[in-house]
């Protein structure tokens, strides 16, 4: 018991001395009630209640609880204490050791093992990042995209690299055949085989022919090997295509005369920024491949131009003998002849399709066929109108 500060009463074992200097200040609001005091190097937990006398003099009241020392803490329960520190470290190290191997040492394992793959060649996997964000999920992942762009550099080489070959494989054969015939006319008249002036001016005549076959050849090598490395300039400008097709209509009903051609176009006229020659390059080259490998008496050619939103659409129709599915998918490709047998009088180079895809495209166009045996087959050109960009 306290009274201002003297203590009026307390245990024998208690000093009031020490209780005087370690007692807790007065607090008639009581909120801290409870606390640990110490009495002569022994420690107490007390619980106290401040309040007034009828004098109005400060008294207190605490009741105090001896508290169990260190030393006797650690006699008791020092053994348990020791064995729950040592268990609780072992599960750290173990958890630890757990999410290290899960989170850094796997990864870094299968990043190895990934790139001793790829150091022997092999790209055909697929590398899992961790889940997370993290340094090694981001190296993985990083590590993916170089594979997958590798393996696709890889591909484009092995397909330039078969190209390249079938190119120099179709150019042989191309070349060499109009240059044998050039040979054999010119031997032919060396050795008096060719004994008559109407059998030497013949002979001149075919190796002549032959000469221009292989120059037009030339030629288209040329230029689709310029499309091809797009070193081919163009010249844009505003084109009409409704004059542009009637100029080829006329041009090409001199040309084929037996073959009869219909021009359909609306009456507005359609205005396109295009390269004119090139694109007057593919109407021809289209019309003479639907003569060369016509087989019917009469040759029909219908020209057709319409509008389709902000596009000009082209249709060249015609009735011959129609395309396989196998020749529909593979037509624009360069080098490939529905004749199988590439023979120049029919075939063609092989090239024209696969150039006019090209220009089409320098176009911002599409070009694509459909066709139905002993029918015909239909190409179909789609080119942006002036102001299509404008209208985005």
């Amino acid at each position: 018991m306290r009274k201002n500060n003297a203590i009026v009463y307390s245990s024998a074992d208690l000093s009031k001395k020490s209780l005087l200097a370690h007692m807790p200040d007065y607090e008639l609001n009581n909120l801290n009630m409870r606390g640990t005091i110490d009495n002569q190097g022994d420690l107490f937990r007390y619980i106290k209640f401040d309040f007034s006398y009828s004098d109005d003099t400060k008294g207190s009241v605490m009741v105090l609880q001896s508290e169990n020392s260190y030393t006797e803490i650690l006699q008791k329960w020092g053994a348990l204490i020791v064995g729950a520190i040592l268990l609780f470290g072992f599960l750290v190290v173990a958890l630890l050791s757990y999410f290290v191997a899960k989170s850094v040492i796997r990864p870094i394992v299968h990043l190895k093992e990934s790139a001793e793959k790829i150091e022997a060649g092999n790209l055909d996997f697929e590398m899992e990042a961790p889940k997370g964000k993290n340094e090694i999920s981001a190296l993985i992942t990083t590590f993916e995209k170089m594979r997958i762009r590798l393996k696709k550099s890889l591909e484009v080489q092995e397909q330039y690299e078969k190209n390249r070959k079938e190119l120099l494989s179709n150019i042989s054969h191309d070349l060499k055949t109009p240059i044998t015939s050039i040979v054999g006319y010119i031997e032919g008249i060396q050795d008096g085989v060719a004994n008559t002036p109407e059998k030497q001016a013949k002979y001149l005549e075919i190796a002549h022919m032959k000469a221009k076959d292989m120059n037009a050849l030339i030629d288209e090598l040329f230029l689709f090997s310029k499309l091809d490395l797009h070193k081919e300039p163009f010249y844009f400008r505003d084109v009409d295509l409704n004059a542009l097709l009637a100029q080829v209509t006329e041009e090409s009903e001199w040309s084929f005369e037996k073959a009869q051609f219909r021009l359909v176009t609306p009456e507005d006229k359609l205005i396109a920024e295009a390269d004119r020659e090139k694109l007057k390059r593919v109407f021809e080259n289209l019309i003479h491949n639907s003569i060369k490998y016509m087989d019917k008496e009469q040759a029909n050619i219908i020209i057709k131009l319409e509008k389709q939103q902000m596009d000009a659409i082209i249709t060249i129709q015609d009735n011959g003998k129609g395309i396989s599915d196998a020749g529909l998918a593979a037509m624009f490709d360069r080098f490939y002849r529905e004749e199988v047998s590439r023979n120049s009088s029919t075939g063609g180079s092989g090239l024209g399709l696969s150039i006019a895809k090209q220009i089409v495209e320098e176009h911002r166009g599409q070009i694509w066929a459909t066709s139905k045996l002993d029918f015909g087959t239909t190409i179909f050109m789609k080119l942006p109108l002036k102001g299509k960009e404008e209208d985005k």
